[in-house]
């Protein structure tokens, strides 16, 4: 017979000998060898905690260990509790004589979903603090979703990173037994439970709450297919920065100076502009909640008009032209308030992008005349205006 015995532990204290009574008429004696190591961190001086039982891998525990609180002799700083359990095998007692007792009915326990887990991270073991750090984000982002948009994280996630992407084809192996000459996407990708974060997106939160949004939420051959790209970039976007997208951002600005409004409409919008029509629907009708159920209807198979009606009180078509409308009337606005040179933009627009005599400039659709030579979106490079820097 398999017994889980739970085993407190403090810190860096070693565990084993006997485990202790297995029940109060017998003991029975057996041991449990587990490794314990303390990490430091050394960007924050934080203690993290791994253990690993005798045969087993590793597990390092997310949550810093608290060692604020002293101990009952004054002469130490100790931590919280961290426990684990520890699998060990046990041999059946000999049966003891029982007198059997009165029948009586016992009530059937209602079965509960059980809730996933979040989340097993795999690869760079000899680098806790990475491993910590991965699964503290993907937390974050389950709590943000909860919070903010009611998504519900269901179902078990393994994070597989690597310090290369060579390695990360290994974790890729390992789950799946074949190993595929290229990586799907270096930055992150999913498949099945396993999540894959590539050397360049391990530290990326934006690629943390994509792929995250993309396992709760759903992802269905959706038609139109903006609802779908343009939501899961306006909740990575929010987490991320924190802050929803709002409309006067210049990506969006750009877009509307830049590009024509219709390409929503016919499927070939980039992704900014399906992030705009999003934050466009949730400003001007009705809020995000209202926006994530029409998502969640949208992709649980319901109809897209029908879906638009009941979240914001329109047509698709409908909603369409209205959008068009307001894209065509900003553009003529922000046409109407660029500026001819850089000069004349320095008399009333702030530096941004960068350093002053360096990098720092104007936004591109400020100044149309002026080429972006390295295409970041900002013009007028290095210039330096005449006065006050401040001003707006």
């Amino acid at each position: 017979m398999k017994t889980m015995i739970i085993v407190a532990l403090i810190a860096a204290i070693a565990v084993g000998g006997a485990l202790g009574a297995f029940a109060t008429s017998q003991t029975i004696e057996t041991e449990a060898d587990v490794h314990v190591r303390v990490w430091r961190s050394v960007s924050t001086g934080n203690l993290y905690l791994s253990t690993r039982p005798q045969g087993g891998e590793w597990t390092t525990h997310s949550t810093p260990l608290d060692m604020s609180e002293r101990s009952p002799s004054g002469g130490f700083d100790q931590s919280n509790f961290v426990t684990i359990t520890v699998e060990v095998e046990v041999p059946d007692p000999e049966p003891i004589p029982i007198t059997p007792a009165p029948m009586t009915p016992t009530p059937v326990p209602t079965e509960e979903a059980e809730s996933g887990t979040c989340c097993e991270v795999l690869g760079m073991s000899d680098f806790p603090a990475a491993q910590a750090a991965v699964l503290e984000e993907m937390q974050e982002v389950v709590h943000f979703g909860e919070r903010r948009y009611r998504l519900e994280h269901s179902g078990p996630i393994t994070i597989n990173i690597s310090y290369t992407p060579t390695g990360l084809l290994m974790r890729y192996r390992d789950a799946f037994g074949t190993r595929p000459e290229t990586l799907p996407n270096e930055c992150s990708f999913q498949w099945g439970e396993h999540m894959f974060f590539g050397p360049v997106c391990r530290n990326n939160a934006h690629a943390f709450a994509s792929e995250w949004f993309q396992r709760a939420a759903g992802r269905r051959s959706l038609d139109p297919a903006w609802i779908w790209r343009g939501t899961r970039e306006y909740f990575a976007s929010h987490y991320a920065a924190g802050e929803a997208p709002y409309l006067e951002q210049d990506r969006f600005l750009r877009i509307l100076f830049y590009k024509d409004p219709l390409a929503l409409r016919r499927g070939q919008a980039s992704d900014d502009m399906m992030a705009m029509a999003v934050a466009y629907a949730i400003r001007e009708h009705g809020g995000s909640r209202n926006w994530f159920d029409l998502y969640r209807e949208v992709a649980a198979g319901g109809g897209v008009d029908a879906a638009f009606e009941k979240g914001i009180g329109m047509s698709l078509p409908e909603f369409y032209d209205d959008f068009e409308g307001w894209a065509a009337n900003e553009n003529r606005n922000l046409h109407a308030d660029a500026y001819a040179t850089c000069e004349e933009a320095g008399q009333s627009l702030r530096l941004q992008g960068g350093t002053t005599v360096n990098d720092a400039g104007y936004p591109d659709f400020r100044v149309p005349s002026e080429d972006d030579d390295d295409g970041d979106g900002i013009v007028c490079e290095g210039f330096v205006p005449l006065g006050n820097l401040d001003r707006e």
